[in-house]
């Protein structure tokens, strides 16, 4: 094969030709994410034990390093320095100091002081360890309504079945995507937990990987070298598995108005606070069931500005389900319209909650809500909420810009080799957090 270069401008198709004329190789593949500095960013990693961090965000780890973040990574169930890790954190360029052992003992106290003392921007985490996760969900929790000033950014990973348990595609002679997990076949995936709650896989969030992480050759590759570095884990990581074009992750809002207010159940159900615990998958201790007809009632000590509510079902819930929302908005006098009609201060939309619990995204001009009920129409047995978001804007403030990516295909475009007689390639964009005109 020969090489070819791009010869025209970004259309629906690339148009391929055998000579180059001005065209130069850009170390970083032309992409935002890596043009701009991090320096002042604190970036948390949790997992379990060493070699999970590289699961979780490897890529990251060595993207935020590079850009002068400073990168902290917290182990929950592990608490000795040894060679293996010290080796694997010098590849990463993570200091010593920045290595934080939860007390096994108490790992609920101590991840709560490490949030509350580090206060780091951006926090990576698994969401399928179970006990790491449901203690960092439960902990966090308790941060965000009780502390006004804090609200990182927060990805969630589905470190065994989008790194550890995936194909081991690296060596595909053009650099594969991670793809999404399937039910009987990626290992130890016995639920198919992609395309509920929050987990659409068409809305997941993918971070691009630096030009080293895409090398062939493994020892020329750090982040293969790092995890090659713990040699007691060599049965459970592969390279080939967990190095891709991209590097995928589920993102959580965390600056959810609802975090401080009263919230109640009309029938006295003492469940209403679940739907503001940040839990979105969650079993049915952790969801607000209406019993005997009843509501549910927000009530906000001050009235907050509102453009998005999102609401999320249950994630086990095979029905869809409508609910009628009613907003109490504030100096909103009552009168008469000119079509004679008698208006208020409260407006009332009726919704459809999707099935599998996925998000009902209601976007509304902005408005200042005091008051707000949630209100189920013919809800079925399993209907359930898990999580409302009170937004007071579609998009929040990011310590991470938004950037564009080329695809080709559903892969990320670096180098691109195809066969002499191909002439056109059709290509699109990724967008993260940039609206398609």
């Amino acid at each position: 094969m020969r090489e070819k270069f791009l010869k025209a401008g970004i259309g629906t198709t690339l148009e391929l030709c055998e000579e180059m004329t001005g065209v130069e190789e850009v170390a970083t593949a032309g992409n935002s994410f890596f043009d701009r500095s991090y320096f002042g960013t604190r970036v948390l990693i949790l997992a379990p034990r060493p070699g999970d961090e590289i699961a979780v965000a490897g890529n990251m780890i060595l993207n935020f390093t590079a850009a002068k973040a400073e990168v902290f990574i917290a182990y929950s169930n592990f608490h000795t320095w040894n060679d293996e890790l010290e080796t694997a954190m010098k590849i990463l360029n993570v200091p010593r100091e920045k290595i934080i052992f939860l007390d096994l003992k108490n790992i609920k106290a101590g991840l709560k002081k490490l949030l509350l003392n580090l206060r780091a921007n951006i926090i990576f985490y698994p969401v399928d360890c179970k006990i790491l996760s449901a203690t960092f969900e439960e902990v966090f929790s308790e941060i965000l309504n009780s502390t006004y000033d804090y609200r990182p950014e927060v990805y969630q990973k589905f470190a065994l079945a989008t790194a550890v348990n995936t194909v081991p595609d690296f060596y595909a002679t053009n650099l594969f995507s991670v793809r999404r997990p399937k039910l009987g076949v990626t290992d130890d995936y016995n639920f198919d937990i992609i395309d509920r709650a929050n987990y659409l896989w068409k809305n997941r969030v993918r971070f691009p990987v630096s030009e080293s992480c895409r090398k062939t050759i493994l020892k020329n590759n750090p982040l293969a070298a790092a995890i090659n570095a713990y040699k007691s884990r060599h049965d459970e990581f592969s390279p080939l598995k967990i190095l891709n074009s991209d590097e995928v992750f589920f993102e959580r809002r965390t600056d959810n108005q609802l975090y401080g207010a009263k919230i109640f159940d009309s029938a006295g159900n003492c469940d209403a606070d679940k739907v503001c615990d940040f839990k979105i998958f969650a079993d049915k201790n952790f969801l607000w069931r209406p019993s005997n007809g009843s509501t549910l009632t927000i009530n906000f000590d001050e009235e907050v500005q509102v453009r998005r509510i999102v609401i999320y079902g249950n994630a086990f819930d095979e029905e869809s389900t409508e609910i009628i929302l009613r907003l109490e908005c504030y100096k909103f006098y009552p009168g008469i319209d000119k079509e004679g009609n008698y208006i208020d201060n409260t407006n009332e939309i009726k919704v459809k909650l999707p099935a599998r619990g996925q998000p009902c995204i209601y976007d509304v001009e902005k408005i200042f809500v005091r008051r707000a009920e949630i209100i189920p129409v013919n809800a079925g047995k399993n209907f359930a909420i898990a999580e409302i978001e009170f937004l007071a804007n579609a998009e929040p403030l990011r310590k991470i810009s938004p950037f564009i990516k080329l695809c080709i295909g559903k892969d990320f475009f670096y180098k691109y080799f195809v066969a002499d007689e191909v002439e056109k390639i059709p290509i699109g964009l990724y967008r993260f957090h940039i609206e398609s005109r």
